[in-house]
């Protein structure tokens, strides 16, 4: 009997699932080393299609832990993981070597702006933090001790376990099932399509969303040109208001310096008046002494 098609959740991952999910690659990861050294009879079979394989246990796991992610999904998100913890942990590192302790310059102690600003994802959660650290590295000394034989296996787990500042404890959350809707790094790794599993996304849905795609750059580009135009409209009717108001005050300079030379004429001209009156005045005055005088020598001359 066929097996009924599964309809699987969409949507950012909550942290509920996304420690389903590192769960079933931890437990995954332990039962291939086992498969690989162990020498069970079915490992030739499962070469075949390892990856295949090995995302449909992940998401057999995730579905029997009531997390109803696809195979292609869990894969995704593990991609996503992987990366935004790389960066995480190598910040860490560099911190730690150098500044020795570096707890003022730690990752846990930013805030979400100053983490984009060192281009680090920007809500990595501790404990998401906690329980990859304990996958990947006991990945890499367990994988490092049994394919390398010239190395000790003591030196390699001190090779491999290098000093990480630990971020600071979780605090349990009072309702562990009362966060359903907070997101991990979805929202802000999505941007990133580097990984072959980003790719292959991509690539399945250039069929469906090619046209919302082409009228969504379309709409894009229109609200750019208007904007641009309506910043040109705005730029030019500042610059033609500078100009009026410089005019307007060349005008008024001109006008200031006209009324200044036409009180200035004026003065001079009533000065002009003056004198002339003064002059003539005086002339007057000189007339009539000399009349006067005259007039007195005409009877002394009888």
């Amino acid at each position: 009997m066929a097996k009924e098609p599964r309809e699987y959740r969409k949507g950012n991952w909550t942290v509920e699932e996304t420690m389903v999910l590192i769960e079933a690659k931890k437990m995954d990861d332990e039962r291939r080393l086992m498969i690989r050294h162990g020498g069970e009879s079915s490992s030739a079979h499962e070469r075949g299609k390892p990856g295949e394989l090995r995302w449909k246990r992940v998401e057999d796991y995730c579905w029997k832990n009531g997390i109803f992610r696809s195979q292609n999904q869990c894969n995704d998100k593990w991609d996503n993981l992987m990366r935004d913890f790389k960066k995480v942990r190598e910040y860490q590192r560099r911190v730690v070597a150098e500044r020795g302790g570096g707890e003022e310059r730690s990752y846990w102690k930013m805030e979400r702006n100053e983490r984009k600003e060192h281009g680090l994802p920007s809500n990595m959660l501790p404990q998401i933090f906690d329980a990859l650290v304990e996958v990947v590295e006991r990945k890499d000394v367990v994988g490092g001790g049994i394919g390398t034989s010239n190395v000790n296996p003591i030196q390699a787990i001190v090779a491999q376990t290098m000093p990480l500042p630990l971020p600071p404890p979780a605090q349990p959350p009072t309702h562990p099932f009362a966060e359903p809707s907070l997101p991990t790094a979805d929202s802000d790794t999505s941007g990133h399509s580097d990984s072959p599993a980003k790719r292959r996304r991509r690539r399945e849905g250039e069929g469906e969303g090619g046209e919302g795609g082409a009228a969504a750059g379309g709409s894009s580009l229109q609200e750019v040109c208007s904007a641009i135009s309506q910043s040109g409209s705005i730029i030019a009717e500042a610059i033609h208001s500078r100009e009026e108001r410089e005019e307007r005050r060349h005008r008024e300079v001109l006008s200031s310096h006209e009324r200044r030379l036409q009180i200035e004429e004026s003065n001079a001209q009533i000065n002009r008046q003056g004198i002339n009156g003064l002059v003539d005045a005086i002339n007057k005055l000189a007339n009539s002494i000399i009349a006067l005088a005259s007039h007195k020598n005409q009877p002394d001359s009888k």
